[in-house]
């Protein structure tokens, strides 16, 4: 048989793995999170492990995925499992005799670590828990990962273009939603990146609001918050459209949102406290007068999960570092009313930040008619 060998991206993220493990002085480690098994092996299947070991790293999945890892990541010692998955590594670790092995506390559930310590006894292995060790390595994006993540966040946008040329009065927000993913899977997403939020009207007050049977009509803001999912990797953007005349209060806030955001993104650098840039937008929110009605974060990672690694809020204690990509999504909520949020996806760099989202802010072109 031919040895098949990972492309470099993969060999470069094996060697980042395998480094971090042997700091916490383990032999090996067990991946139980399905999202760490992707960005450790290239498999896009779940109800797989994964162990990383010095020499190789192990698949453990199931008869239905055979074909699927053969053409994803042949470069995996691949065990197609008979029995339960702790059953199987259970049978690795009799055959490599580690007397440790780390598995990922935020990841492996009580009652999985008491089966897989019961499965293991005979091979006197103990259990070591590790904390975010993947999870940290994968807040720097590699090129790979960069490039996928900019066609999630040109599918979501072009989605967005010709979802937006389609909207009439009448149409409903779950409508709506269902047209914008519609068009986003027509450009290649897998699917979209979470649950699109439409809001019409003064359901924009409601930051993760659920799109209903509510129409849109005349002289409507509407708030979408949406993004594409492309080879595992996800966008996540909010734009605001009207549709006519934009009521007075939501013009009021529009204009403090988009100073908010502006602002953060010119602070964002390698070395600032995330907690800063937060400080920056919160700072123009409050002295506009809606401190109570920006309750949330300024920002989170975003990759393989739509919600990961550094946040941007005001209890974060991250540092920006060159490769890490964040949201940026200031917003004023005011019940009754409605709200607005503008948010952009952006990387930090070596020398300052780059947006990847590419859609105007501005309030003109907002406007649908």
């Amino acid at each position: 048989m031919i040895k098949v060998s990972p492309p470099g991206y993969l060999m470069e993220r094996h060697t980042r793995i395998r480094a971090a493990v042997k700091d916490e002085k383990l032999p090996a480690l067990l991946i139980t999170n399905y999202t760490d098994v992707s960005y450790a092996t290239g498999f896009e299947g779940d109800d797989s492990w994964a162990i990383v070991a010095p020499d190789r790293i192990y698949l453990i999945s199931d008869f239905r995925y055979v074909e699927q890892v053969g053409v994803e990541c042949p470069w995996v010692t691949l065990v197609v499992r008979k029995h339960s998955l702790d059953e199987e590594v259970a049978t690795i670790l009799k055959k490599r005799k580690w007397d440790r092995l780390g598995v990922q506390s935020e990841s492996l559930t009580l009652r999985q670590k008491q089966a897989l310590e019961k499965a293991i006894k005979p091979s006197h292995t103990r259990l070591k828990p590790t904390a975010d060790l993947i999870s940290k390595l994968r807040d720097i994006k590699d090129s790979h990962e960069l490039g996928l993540t900019e066609s999630a966040i040109h599918i979501a946008q072009e989605g967005f273009l010709a979802m937006r040329k389609q909207l009439r009065p009448g149409m409903t927000e779950n409508e709506i939603a269902g047209l914008l993913e519609y068009e986003m899977r027509r450009r290649g997403a897998s699917n979209s990146a979470f649950d699109s939020i439409v809001c019409a009207g003064a359901n924009g007050s409601l930051p993760h609001y659920r799109p209903a049977d509510v129409p849109i009509t005349s002289n409507m803001a509407l708030l979408c918050d949406w993004g594409a999912r492309y080879k595992g990797y996800r966008s996540d953007l909010t734009r605001m459209l009207f549709m006519g005349k934009v009521p007075a209060k939501i013009r009021e806030i529009y204009k403090i949102v988009l100073e908010a955001q502006q602002a953060a993104i010119a602070a964002i650098a390698p070395g600032v406290a995330a907690k800063q840039v937060d400080k920056v937008a919160r700072d123009i929110i409050s002295r506009a007068g809606y401190k109570k009605n920006f309750g949330h974060g300024l920002g989170h990672g975003v990759g393989r999960d739509i919600h990961e690694g550094m946040r941007l809020a005001a209890k974060s204690t991250g540092v920006l570092v060159p490769g890490v990509l964040v949201t940026v999504e200031p917003g004023i909520y005011l019940p009754g009313i409605g709200g607005v949020r503008i948010e952009d996806d952006v990387l930090v760099t070596h020398d300052g930040c780059r947006v990847l989202s590419t859609l105007p802010r501005d309030m003109d072109s907002a406007q649908l008619m």
